[in-house]
């Protein structure tokens, strides 16, 4: 599968959850158990499923790292939250 950059339709920087100045596709980081499994719930009003925005078919992508939700300091974090390889990635469908 093939991914971009985080979604992105108004261009703004890169930022955490509840930043205002944020990526529209940027989700936070996850909390994953010992045995490698993650189980998480989101609400993003930013992203809808229908229209010129809509999440539908776009990919989710996990990184190696933790984000630092563009608060690194250099123009990696601005742009991807210096997150690391990435590590797993699905594609959101209805």
């Amino acid at each position: 599968m093939l991914t971009g950059e985080h979604f992105d339709p108004i261009g703004k920087v890169h930022g955490g959850p509840t930043d205002v100045n944020r990526h529209a596709g940027d989700l936070g980081n996850l909390d994953v158990a010992g045995d490698g499994k993650v189980s998480f719930s989101i609400t993003v009003s930013q992203i809808p499923l229908t229209g010129p925005n809509s999440i539908i078919g776009r990919a989710v992508v996990v990184h190696a790292g933790p984000d630092d939700l563009g608060k690194g300091g250099n123009e990696e974090s601005k742009r991807s939250g210096n997150a690391g390889a990435r590590v797993a990635c699905g594609k959101r469908r209805l």
